[in-house]
């Protein structure tokens, strides 16, 4: 084990005799550095690390609790004299550790080991106490950081990076509290692919997960950067159209199956596919479920009617 580090400011040689009478009778692992005045305190303090500092209250050119704001986590036991208490327990506000009163019997020579050691005890017990706090400060940061980015995953398409049908259903939602405060209405616009099932049997799932890849892409192409274009299904994709009402918006989905007339380039094999699309309006009152289901009725029609087309409502239109 090392030895304890101290510093000992003392101007009397008696007490220090004293002290270090005692560290060899005994036995104690002091590392001892005796000063007389303040400021060969402060220089040792600025030259070393200290595991301990003993202040005499009194020295010749200042009061030993002038250190106590200068000690920066080290320590401190002040050491003061019989009929001398008060300083004792101004020193413990201003932050010394612990005390000791000099007596004429020299008793607390015999105390000097235990406060010593116990001052070190506390004082390795509060930097572990910091030391964790900061650890949990840390952990907390990284657990935040973690549910962040949890959150936002489970929000997105893994394959598209697009808002997936919760992150969809949640900005739809927020669509709805934002035309009932403004009185802007807003559509939506669900499409999916034609013939999905005949075009899983030409490619295998790679050329698949490209394939909607590319249509994600495309989507995303043709709508305004304020749009949010989201997987809804493996082959269907659902767009909210802010601040547009269901012409607009049909006019979009219009502007949208005309990309697919051209064919796709999917793993070096030209693919013509086409999609299909619902569209629909905010009706006031009305909730997120009825406007999903509202919309994919509508596909559902231009499916039925043979697909690669555009449904929508028109008692809607405005």
């Amino acid at each position: 084990m090392e030895n304890i580090k101290v510093l000992l400011l003392e101007d009397n040689e008696l007490d220090v005799e004293a002290i270090q009478r005692l560290m060899a009778t005994q036995n104690l692992d002091y590392d001892l550095k005796v000063v007389s005045t303040c400021k060969e305190t402060r220089q040792c303090l600025k030259e070393e690390k200290y595991d301990v500092v003993l202040l005499d209250s009194h020295v010749p050119d200042a009061s030993g609790l002038s250190i106590l704001s200068e000690l920066n986590g080290v320590p401190a036991i002040i050491i003061t004299g019989q009929g001398d208490e008060d300083t004792a327990v101004q020193a413990l506000k201003e932050g010394a550790s612990d005390y000791l009163v000099k007596d004429n019997s020299g008793m607390y020579l015999h105390l000097l080991p235990t406060v010593v050691k116990e001052t070190i005890v506390k004082q390795q017990l509060r930097q572990e106490k910091i030391q964790a706090e900061k650890e949990r400060e840390k952990l907390f940061v990284e657990l935040e950081k973690a549910n962040r980015e949890l959150k936002a995953v489970s929000r997105i398409d893994p394959l598209t990076k697009l808002s997936n049908r919760r992150d969809i259903k949640y900005k739809i939602d927020y669509e709805i509290s934002r035309a009932e405060r403004s009185s802007e209405t807003f559509s939506v616009i669900l499409g999916d692919i034609d013939h999905f099932k005949d075009i899983r049997t030409k490619l295998d799932d790679t050329g698949i997960e490209n394939l909607i890849i590319l249509v994600a892409e495309s989507l995303v192409s043709g709508c305004r950067k304020v749009d949010t274009v989201g997987r809804w299904g493996e082959e269907a994709f659902m767009i909210i159209v802010p601040e547009t009402n269901l012409s607009g918006a049909a006019r979009l989905a219009e502007n949208l199956r005309k990309i697919f007339e051209e064919k796709l380039l999917v793993a070096n094999e030209s693919i013509k596919i086409s999609l299909s699309f619902g569209v629909a309006a905010n009706v006031e009152g009305k909730s997120v479920n009825w406007l999903t289901d509202t919309v994919e009725t509508f596909l559902l029609k231009a499916k039925i009617s043979g697909g690669d087309k555009v449904v929508s409502f028109s008692s809607q239109v405005n």
